[in-house]
């Protein structure tokens, strides 16, 4: 699908944005991607398995593989771009707890998803390196229940169909068989990686369990439809209702309006050479993990 990024400011700086485009028009990345990949879906498509084992949804990247910068869709901005997270005035980068560096997978959103103040986070597995902005298409092989900061966050494993791994995986079992290890390093990864911001461990709800795709449905079709109710209503003090495409939504508006949208005048089509990163982003924290 035709999508693209549209870059303002430099990355590494507070300004940064990166906007997504569908033929050459800028739109909401939380609103106007449509949750079901099918170029015939909508936001009324009830979800739909394509076959009696497999769902396929789409992902908006926020963090791609290896990268450190906590990039995040914001949601309260008009056509919710994606930014960098602040750790008060400082801009957030996640810490290397060895021997994990950076996010171990491509790390992101489903768009049309709204629960716990956010939308549902995803890992996608696959051996490409994404870029901030990518729209995939993923299968869903499972879900993990972590509660970060007490705050529960479904977080579903996913596989980029277009991945040379896709073929191999379809479940939890063949990660396990394909990609052995995987599984537990994402436990850990979650359960350590606000420890050296001195906070505690996260943990995670049913007992740690990897649950199937029959779980994820329904976890899935809630979040969607708790966006759908926030949308649609006359006002939010949630999220930016800003969108082009949701026609029973006070916020649409038509794509000449999007485009002028005062945020995008400096956008460009390619990025900008980086800042430097603080020394802190690439500093080892060793944490004893028994």
């Amino acid at each position: 699908m035709p999508y693209a990024s549209c870059f303002v400011g430099s990355p590494n700086t507070p300004d940064y944005r990166v906007f997504i485009s569908y033929n050459g028009h800028i739109l909401s990345a939380l609103h106007d991607i449509p949750l079901l990949p099918s170029p015939n879906s909508s936001s009324d498509d009830s979800l739909a398995r394509d076959d009696a084992s497999q769902l396929t949804l789409n992902m908006v990247v926020e963090a791609p593989r290896w990268s450190s910068a906590q990039m995040v869709i914001a949601p309260s901005e008009a056509f919710a771009p994606i930014r960098q997270e602040m750790r008060g005035r400082r801009l957030a980068y996640v810490r290397n707890c060895f021997p994990h560096r950076g996010f171990i997978w491509n790390y992101g959103a489903l768009p049309q998803t709204w629960a716990e103040g956010a939308p549902l986070r995803v890992c996608e597995l696959g051996e490409r390196v994404a870029h901030v902005g990518d729209v995939r298409s993923v299968r869903v092989l499972g879900l993990l229940a972590l509660r970060d900061e007490g705050i529960l966050r479904h977080t579903l494993l996913v596989i980029d169909t277009a991945d040379s791994l896709a073929a191999r995986l379809h479940n939890i079992a063949d990660i396990d068989r394909e990609c052995p290890g995987l599984i537990t390093a994402t436990k850990e990864w979650f359960r350590l990686y606000k420890l050296p911001d001195g906070k505690a461990e996260n943990t995670f709800e049913l007992g740690g369990q990897v649950k199937g795709i029959e779980f994820v449905e329904e976890i899935v079709r809630a979040a969607h439809e708790g966006w759908r109710n926030i949308v649609t209503s006359s006002s939010s003090l949630i999220m930016d209702l800003s969108s082009v495409t949701i026609q029973n939504s006070p916020g649409l508006v038509r794509n000449e309006v999007a485009d002028q949208y005062i945020g995008l005048v400096t956008a460009k089509e390619e990025e900008s050479p980086p800042a430097p990163m603080p020394s802190s982003a690439s500093k080892w924290w060793y944490i004893a993990t028994v």
